[in-house]
């Protein structure tokens, strides 16, 4: 395990840093991992909504949209794109955010400390548990509703 010093550190210096250590490594691949659980189940849920067309190969935001367009977890849907978005500027910003390419918002890109890896570590690890909850709760959803399709079938009399 690197002990972090609380020394200041530029953007592509701190990257090498996040790119390097093992933590934040793993806490990014649990997210990646968790955010293709959501969109297994958000697929799983189209479909028994007779929604296929499209689903395949669609990213989160367009399995978003669709769930929206169906009227599908509408309670949900201020969270999922909540954390759609910090999925997104996770998985796909951080080198864009630490070279000065885009502006800071979800995550501090500038006045960085060494040490700043393990904020950039519990907010992967955060990540991670939020797409895993949202994942059970559709997970839930999709039983639900599978559950009300089934019919259960009239008993003989015997004999």
């Amino acid at each position: 395990m690197c002990m972090y010093k609380g020394i200041p550190i530029a953007g592509k210096y701190f990257f090498a840093l996040l790119y390097s250590d093992p933590g934040f490594c793993q806490q990014l691949g649990r997210a990646v991992l968790a955010a293709g659980r959501l969109e297994t189940e958000l697929k799983k849920l189209l479909a028994a909504h007779s929604t296929t067309h499209g689903t395949k190969r669609a990213t989160l935001g367009t399995l978003l949209r669709l769930t929206k367009e169906k009227d599908l977890l509408s309670k949900m849907q201020s969270i999922l794109e909540m954390v759609k978005t910090q999925r997104n500027y996770l998985t796909h910003d951080v080198y864009a955010l630490l070279s000065g390419w885009i502006e800071e918002t979800i995550l501090e890109g500038s006045n960085l400390l060494d040490s700043d890896v393990h904020t950039y570590t519990e907010r992967a690890l955060l990540l991670a548990d939020n797409l895993n909850f949202l994942a059970d709760a559709v997970e839930r959803e999709n039983s639900a509703h599978n559950n009300s399709l089934q019919v259960t079938a009239p008993q003989g009399t015997g004999g």
